[in-house]
């Protein structure tokens, strides 16, 4: 039997693996979550005659990342065309006016399932949603009375302390969930639970852009104790460890585990989540570097340093320099992932809501003994996977489906350097309709087949208001059932 690779997998943090934006930082979970799906409920301009206003029509019986049709526009961005943003005038002017309109958007983003709202249809899959990022009511209930009993930790105790610090804290991160809301979200952890059922050997990358981590980090270490409320053993939650213990491999991230990447100096600090603004780094580090808490690696040491980590460590946290990507926007300055093309027993896998197929990528793939930048192209569901937040919040195996793509793809290129064939003369056979329909998540293998036929019946309905809208449906699907085109795999096909 072939061996398994290693797996190395790389998480970003917003709209990956956690719903908060850190650039909201007053925004709740639930808030987080509005301002997505408003951007998946779409629909069409309408307008009833010449005096009446053009108005945004839901469309759509459920949210979809993908735009059903070329001619329907979202709801955010409907909103978003009704409050524009200024890019010219007075710097002053165009920040209060900004501000205003963002808030403006906001506002609607919030309220757009209540009564009375565009969107007010569906509620009834909305609060399925919500209720897939909701503690479960007995762990509520136990945090409750742990707050009372402990108290909350506010934001700025726990940026006084350090992680070794926070790993000791009897509050069982009250303040984290005081919204009753998940803040790493479940499938991200049934992911590490089913890699250890199947005996995979992994390590864990956090790759924060510019995010400061040490809340998640937290809350992390506390399910690698066994102590996070979810995974405690307590009120019929299952206990997990992965501290070290009874065999377990240790997957506790401390300061030392974490870095900080610093592109315009082109180093890489370790041993702190602390970022500075001193150009020389030396300056901004100078007593923990008295202390030898931390280290400074030069651009020809960071690589060797990343590789012996990975070697060192099963999980790590590297926070990304997004003030420099900001300013100097391109792929050069995202993310950096390094490959090893040659090594055929690990693979790293790099997950984040960022990366595109045909926009400028987040994250910028390199081969580290070339130094080569390898196209997006080679390396999506291969080394980069393109997230969207819904699919992880909806499909607890998201993450494992996902994995079990990017080692296929892998295998795949590992047989073609095997055999020596160079890659523009591969002739790989190309993968049948089948084949692509079952690497699909299940909810855009009902995008791709069923949602073509659905989608009309429900339009349909929506105008004729049928008497018995499901005897309606019924037989408008029996009637187009052509329309649902389900490929044979292929030892069926002729």
């Amino acid at each position: 039997m072939k061996q398994q690779k290693k797996l190395v997998l790389h998480f970003d943090l917003n709209k990956t693996i956690i719903l908060a934006d850190s650039k909201y930082i007053n925004q709740t979970k639930e808030e987080c979550l509005q301002e997505i799906l408003v951007g998946y409920a779409w629909g069409k301009l309408e307008q009833r005659d010449e005096k009446s206003p053009v108005l945004w029509k839901l469309l759509t019986n459920n949210f979809t990342p993908i735009r059903p049709s070329e001619d329907m526009i979202s709801y955010k961005e409907y909103i978003c065309q009704q409050f524009p943003l200024k890019t010219e005038g007075d710097p002053d002017d165009i920040t209060e006016y900004n501000n205003s309109a963002i808030e403006q958007r906001k506002q609607l983003y919030f309220q757009f399932v209540k009564l009375g709202q565009p969107c007010m249809k569906l509620k009834p899959e909305y609060d399925r949603i919500v209720k897939l990022i909701t503690l479960p009511k007995a762990v509520i209930e136990e945090l409750k009375q742990q707050a009372e009993e402990f108290g909350f930790l506010n934001e700025e105790e726990v940026k006084q302390r350090n992680l070794t610090q926070l790993l000791s804290d009897k509050d069982m991160l009250n303040n984290l969930f005081s919204d009753n809301k998940y803040q790493l979200l479940p499938t991200f952890y049934k992911t590490i639970i089913n890699l250890k059922k199947q005996k995979r050997e992994f390590a864990i990358v956090f790759r924060p852009f510019g995010t400061d981590p040490k809340n998640i980090l937290r809350e992390f270490n506390k399910f690698c104790l066994g102590e996070h409320p979810c995974f405690s053993g307590r009120n019929n939650t299952p206990i997990v460890k992965f501290d070290g213990s009874k065999g377990t491999k240790n997957y506790i991230v401390l300061d030392k585990q974490c870095a900080l990447v610093y592109r315009q100096q082109k180093q890489l600090v370790t041993g702190t989540l602390r970022r500075t603004d001193k150009q020389q780094l030396e300056d901004g580090y100078e007593k923990e570097l008295e202390e030898e808490q931390v280290q400074i690696y030069n651009e020809t040491q960071m690589l060797l340093k990343i590789t012996e980590s990975l070697k060192e460590s099963c999980a790590l946290c590297y926070v990304d320099d997004f003030n420099f990507y900001q300013a100097y926007p391109n792929e050069q300055n995202a993310k950096q992932l390094y490959v090893d093309q040659q090594d055929a027993d690990t693979l790293h896998i790099f997950f984040d809501d960022g990366i595109q197929e045909n926009e400028n990528n987040l994250v910028q793939v390199t081969d580290c003994v070339t130094l080569e930048n390898l196209s997006r192209k080679r390396c999506l569901n291969k080394y980069l996977v393109h997230v969207d937040i819904l699919d992880v919040i909806k499909d607890p195996d998201y993450f494992i489906k996902q994995i079990e793509i990017c080692e296929r793809n892998r295998n795949e290129e590992i047989e073609r350097i095997e055999k020596g064939i160079p890659e523009e003369q591969t002739e790989i056979p190309k993968k049948s309709d089948w084949e692509l329909l079952e690497e699909c998540s299940d909810a855009d293998y009902l995008r791709k087949t069923i949602l073509p036929l659905l989608m009309p019946a429900l339009q349909l309905v929506d105008i004729e208001r049928p008497k018995d809208p499901l005897e309606f449906i019924a037989m408008y699907c029996l009637k187009n059932k052509e329309m649902v085109k389900i490929p044979q795999p292929p030892e069926q096909q002729e």
